[in-house]
């Protein structure tokens, strides 16, 4: 059985740990084979994902077998999905124009709103499922909860998409805003199911907001759309549930980092170097911060030399996790254009402590 918890535990405390908890998400077919010494082939590859993460890494947020390559079906909206090995883009959108979306948009409502919260025979199923999975990992942790704030939701889980959700704000925002009030109500009702600190004690907000070194929507807009007053309510409901909060978005997010802490984030993932997310900035700014992930996945893991991934693996840990709040891990995912070798370079010197 690992440590992984009461390594989480120390680091999140602010104490440095024995060495800094692993935290990524494996999609790298080599490195997938290399730590459960089998291949994904199809005869058991879940079986196969669960063993590598458990022997590879302290904890991760996602965990999943290839999918099956053309696989199509629809979401709620009635977008037509279509797999790829680890991911799926929308083949077909069920709307081509925001009237289209206008006319949908009631109806939707009426139907979140209806939905009741969660029993509490519904939650301790939840919660055997979830003790059940960790069981599977070996003493590691899994990060069950993982709320969206309502902009994420709306534009990338019913992919509205950054070329309608203008268009419908500046056309309809009482709507828009009721909308967004429903979707919110979901995501609290999610949390009450989902949110069990005996078994998962970190959360993870979804929720995308930026590109390479700029935000998706300017920081006034975002108030007004309720962007913080969502994060807030998030981090609120995680928190009296005992949980651990930390705040995912790709891209460069400096500009609304202080608005973020304010709402009462614990943590900041993935720390995205290529988009202009500087770990070491990051640590010198906000040292109270969980800081999770940081090394870079878009340049120095799939063309760096091994020498160079150690390098900056031991710089990371020395200067952004002397004091603990550090979970190390990739800058996104652990992509199949990773090499072997420099992921093993990464790992073995994170073991090192």
């Amino acid at each position: 059985m690992k440590d992984s918890l009461a390594l989480l535990s120390e680091a999140c405390a602010g104490r440095r740990p024995a060495r800094p908890p692993l935290f990524d998400i494996l999609q790298n077919d080599a490195v997938i084979e290399h730590f459960s010494g089998r291949p994904l082939d199809g005869s058991a590859d879940w079986d196969v994902m669960i063993q590598a993460t458990a022997a590879a890494l302290d904890g991760t947020r996602s965990l999943a077998a290839p999918n099956r390559i053309g696989e199509q079906w629809k979401d709620e909206v009635g977008n037509v999905h279509e797999a790829i090995r680890w991911t799926s883009w929308v083949k077909r959108h069920a709307f081509s124009a925001s009237e289209q979306w206008l006319s949908w948009i009631p109806g939707h409502i009426e139907r979140l709103d209806a939905r009741p919260r969660p029993t509490a025979a519904q939650q301790r199923e939840e919660q055997d499922r979830q003790r059940d999975l960790v069981s599977r990992l070996d003493g590691g942790f899994y990060i069950h909860c993982t709320p969206s704030t309502a902009i994420n939701t709306v534009l990338f889980g019913y992919r509205c998409g950054l070329d309608v959700l203008p268009l419908l704000w500046a056309d309809e925002k009482e709507l828009v805003q009721r909308w967004m009030r429903a979707v919110m109500s979901e995501t609290l009702r999610y949390i009450e199911l989902t949110a069990h600190a005996e078994t998962g004690p970190v959360a993870m907000i979804y929720s995308d907001v930026a590109y390479h070194g700029k935000l998706m929507f300017s920081p006034s807009m975002m108030r007004e759309m309720g962007f913080f007053e969502d994060v807030s309510a998030i981090c609120d409901a995680c928190h009296r549930r005992g949980l651990t909060v930390v705040f995912h978005s790709d891209g460069y997010i400096m500009e609304i980092l202080d608005d973020l802490v304010s709402c009462g984030i614990d943590g900041l993932n993935p720390l995205e170097k290529a988009a202009g997310m500087d770990i070491y900035e990051l640590r010198r700014r906000y040292p109270g911060l969980i800081l999770v992930g940081g090394v870079d996945v878009s340049r120095l893991m799939p063309f760096g030399t091994p020498h160079e991934v150690r390098q900056e693996t031991r710089r990371i840990i020395e200067e952004t996790g002397s004091e603990g709040r550090l979970l190390i891990g990739s800058s996104t995912e652990i992509w199949d254009d990773i090499p072997l070798a420099n992921y093993l370079a990464f790992h073995e010197e994170a073991m090192k402590g």
